[in-house]
């Protein structure tokens, strides 16, 4: 079984928010304590997050409070494993009964991470997004099998049997949260979350870390855990909640704070209170700690018609208690945001939109030389972009929008569903895949399986069948590209959701026993060997880390092994052109329709994780990479 392989990491420094409570005995001379910093940074929480301070904004009374604060902070570090070993061997010497934990020992922050540290904590937040989105598509794959969760009514699903919430109280109760400790809280950025990163629900920003609310807009750190007993704000989720939410463009949001409303209304029927989120905003304030902000952004094709974006880092510089627009007192919070930091992540998304709309009205945005390479054999436009060179490799090439295959020698008898309406887990069809459904009501694939049979032509079902995914064609807008490196690339102009269907790969096919006789007469062949791929597959919804007995597939293996080679040499599509990366982001699953022959499977794309517009897609090509 092929898997990711972490790469090596330096243990990362943490550095508390607030400072450790004093010993026993204190230290009247700071320079005595070996865990203190002698020479303190006052700007160096905000490097360690990328940002830089200008002169103008030090003089800035605020500014300066909070680098006079962040100077304190950070001036206290967590002592190494070897001197921890140490004081622990002392404590236990001491005859004196253990104190409690004091207030404070849980907020951490991470700084003065190497390359390395952030590969490594990359891959932890990934692995831990694929065991999520794994878990959630095992419950929805339960509740289309079990007849005691199918619900009467599809379009209400109570919240105990939604399958994000499932998913997040599985992988709580079984020590997944990427913060295992619940008294831990991580103060400015979750190392390995990139701004930019987008969730389709909310129970995944618990999962890792970024926000601590299921519902709650204001994510903080109740007072116990602070040493001067008050709470601290830490993240928050503005989606537009209350009708006095104000953004001013990517920058400057205007935040209202938590209270006074019915559940799931807009309006405000009640003054509001300095207390609880509020109360920790208005802190956060004071002590000029950042807020990690996630956007949520209105798209209706998605399930809940909305997602949320992680923008980053903000700080708030203005709370006031205004008069709101249906009459009651409600808290107004002015967020900042931190200079130095990459592009906001609803920015891309703002982007992409209208990169689509100007391509829909036959209008080429600057930097594009074509608006379709497939010339309109995909139901949806593939652009190119180029703004690095005069390169056009990919329109010396014919389009071919899925590959030829031979027929077997002997057909094999297939038994053809008789479904008059969608496929269910009777079907005949859905027999060959374990008796499971393949997909969910929203074409999201369930799970990775050695071979995925979906209906074929002679089966009585109709075009819409949930078993029908992939002979849809292209769903999401993917373009061409050429990187700084001077390389091919496949990025999106949707946001795509990890398990979508993406492509096909395609190109002309060469059996095995003819490939000889092909590269003889062009020593350039591009070939591609569906063999080559890793098994990526694999590691979409494999449960067994919470399920042992589940395993990562109950399906049979592969019979007989593919037998053909597909040339990209002179036909092909935009699948050729998607980059190789050993930690990829979408990966190859089999697919059959019509026959049963495993020789020849069709190679499909799928999305491994959650991928926000204009990021670029990456394969494990195995072999081939």
């Amino acid at each position: 079984m092929a898997s990711f392989s972490p790469p090596p990491s330096s243990s990362p420094s943490l550095h508390l928010l607030i400072p450790k409570p004093e010993p026993p005995e204190p230290i009247s001379d700071l320079s005595q304590n070996p865990y203190v910093n002698q020479n303190p940074d006052p700007g160096h929480l905000l490097a360690t997050n990328g940002c830089s301070t200008s002169s103008d904004e030090i003089n800035d009374p605020i500014i300066a409070e909070y680098l006079r604060l962040t100077q304190l902070y950070s001036s206290i570090v967590i002592p190494d494993k070897k001197d921890q070993k140490a004081l622990a061997l002392v404590a236990d010497d001491q005859s004196e009964p253990r104190k409690k934990k004091a207030r404070g020992d849980g907020l951490v922050r991470v700084n003065n991470l190497s390359p390395a540290d952030h590969l490594y904590h990359r891959f932890v937040i990934r692995q831990a997004r694929i065991t999520y989105e794994s878990l959630r598509c095992f419950f929805v794959q339960e509740s289309m099998t079990n007849p005691n969760l199918v619900s009467k009514k599809p379009s209400v699903i109570k919240p105990r049997n939604r399958a994000d919430l499932k998913a997040s109280v599985k992988m709580r109760t079984s020590g997944l949260y990427v913060q295992k400790d619940p008294d831990l809280r991580v103060v400015g950025p979750v190392p390995g979350v990139n701004i930019g990163d987008v969730f389709f629900y909310r129970a995944e920003l618990m999962v890792l870390g970024v926000h601590n609310q299921i519902q709650g807009g204001i994510g903080f750190v109740p007072a116990k855990m602070v040493p001067e007993g008050e709470p601290i704000a830490t993240s928050i989720v503005a989606s537009g909640g209350y009708q006095d939410d104000l953004e001013l463009g990517d920058d400057i949001i205007m935040y209202t704070g938590s209270g006074g409303r019915v559940r799931n209304q807009p309006h405000v029927s009640s003054d509001q209170s300095l207390e609880r989120g509020n109360l920790a905003l208005e802190r956060s304030m004071n002590y000029g700690v950042e807020i990690r902000v996630v956007r949520g952004v209105i798209l209706q094709k998605y399930p809940l018609n909305r997602i949320y974006v992680y923008d980053g880092l903000y700080r708030v510089v203005e709370c006031r208690r205004n008069r709101g627009k249906s009459g009651c007192h409600v808290y107004l919070f002015k967020l900042l945001r931190i200079k130095g930091q990459e592009k906001s992540g609803t920015l891309s998304i703002r982007l992409a939109g209208e990169i689509k709309a100007k391509l829909a009205e036959k209008i080429i945005p600057a930097g594009y030389i074509c608006s379709d390479i497939s010339g309109g054999i995909e139901a949806v436009p593939i652009p190119f972009f180029n703004d690095v060179d005069q390169e056009e490799d990919p329109l010396g090439f014919e389009y071919v929008k899925s590959p030829d295959y031979p027929l077997p020698p002997v057909k094999k008898a297939l038994k053809a569903c008789r479904c008059e309406k969608e496929c269910k887990t009777n079907c005949q069809c859905m027999g060959r895949n374990n008796s499971e459904p393949a997909y969910d009501s929203t074409g999201i694939l369930l799970r990775g399986r050695p071979i995925v049979y979906e209906c074929g032509d002679t089966c009585s079902c109709p075009a819409n069948c949930p078993n029908r995914v992939t002979q849809r064609g292209m769903k999401l807008q993917l373009e061409v590209f050429r990187s700084k490196d001077n390389i091919w690339g496949v990025r999106s102009l949707d946001v795509i959701q990890a398990g979508s269907f993406i492509c096909e790969f395609s190109g002309d096919v060469v059996l095995k026993e003819e490939v000889d006789a092909v590269v003889e007469q062009d020593q350039n062949q591009l070939l591609i060997d569906p063999l080559s791929f890793l098994e990526r597959w694999r590691q979409w919804g494999n449960v067994s880390e919470v399920f042992p007995d589940a395993g990562p597939t109950k399906d049979p293996p592969l019979q007989h092994k593919p037998i053909y080679l597909l040339d990209v040499s002179r036909r092909r599509n935009v699948a050729c052109y998607i980059s190789h990366s050993s930690s990829p982001n979408v990966f190859v699953q089999y697919i059959l329709h019509g026959h049963d022959d495993a020789k020849y499977p069709r190679m499909m794309i799928f999305a491994m994780e959650n991928i926000p517009p204009l990021r670029e897609l990456s394969l494990d090509y195995g072999g081939m990479g």
